[in-house]
């Protein structure tokens, strides 16, 4: 069952991304939580329409057809709780090419699961947190 609930959240992870390339808002929306929680850069987002309006400022002025395409996707589900990670290559909106990382906490809710935590982050360049690999 592991197996088949891992493939699962691979297939929401993957349909997702294929809705922010294509516009595709209902789509974009129609696998998350009434409730979802997003640690964003640079914001924490609270609830479903909170997060339906940050597709605003992604969709507002694109260089660019949009390109969202995530690399290999980890997962690991138990009965009622999954997570996933992997790294998502973004191009096409205003900010420019962009390599992020994504980790998505999940739920099963009357037999499917549901997107309930986002977080999306970036490396850091301030110095101050890079370790020199030197010392």
């Amino acid at each position: 069952m592991a197996e088949a609930d891992e493939e699962r959240v691979r297939d929401i992870i993957r349909a997702w991304a294929s809705a922010v390339e294509a516009g595709d808002r209902r789509g974009i929306l129609s696998r998350h939580a009434e409730d979802v929680l997003m640690f964003d850069f640079p914001n924490t987002v609270r609830g479903l329409d909170a997060y339906a309006e940050t597709w605003d400022f992604f969709y507002a002025e694109p260089l660019d057809p949009i390109v969202f395409r995530p690399g290999e996707i980890a997962v690991t589900a138990g009965s009622d709780v999954a997570f996933a990670t992997c790294e998502v290559h973004c191009d096409g909106t205003s900010a420019g090419p962009l390599d992020f990382r994504l980790t998505v906490g999940l739920t099963k809710q009357e037999g499917d699961w549901i997107i309930t935590h986002e977080h999306h982050s970036v490396p850091t360049v301030e110095e101050r947190f890079i370790l020199d690999e030197e010392e």
